[in-house]
């Protein structure tokens, strides 16, 4: 049985596919995936919104506005864009994220085995 992984990585301009060629490419057995988001602006000409298309076509979140933390690179728990869905085995979720401006995107994403 897998154990939990976690991925992070800071991202400064869009992103069709975070997950692609990750260890979490291919969900290995059914359990949830956590998403962490945090971008250090978020104004009317620099900000990041995120799309979440699970491997059955839900979109849980479709171009939702990424909330601005304190610095670039941090996730602050007090602010950031979290949620957790579970994941059947198997799929491939895909993690987009649009840039507009010159923000910088922190992103985390866990997966637990159920």
């Amino acid at each position: 049985m897998p154990g939990v992984i976690v991925l992070s990585d800071i991202e400064s301009a869009d992103n069709t596919d975070i997950l692609q060629g990750t260890r979490l490419q291919t969900v290995p057995s059914g359990g949830f995936m956590t998403f962490e988001l945090q971008s250090n602006e978020s104004d009317a000409s620099n900000y990041f919104t995120v799309s979440i298309q699970m491997p059955n076509g839900d979109t849980p979140l479709n171009g939702v506005r990424v909330p601005a933390g304190n610095a670039d690179g941090e996730l602050d728990e007090r602010k950031k864009l979290m949620i957790t869905l579970p994941i059947a085995q198997g799929g491939h979720t895909v993690l987009s994220v649009d840039e507009t401006g010159t923000a910088i995107l922190a992103w985390r994403v866990t997966y637990s085995p159920a």
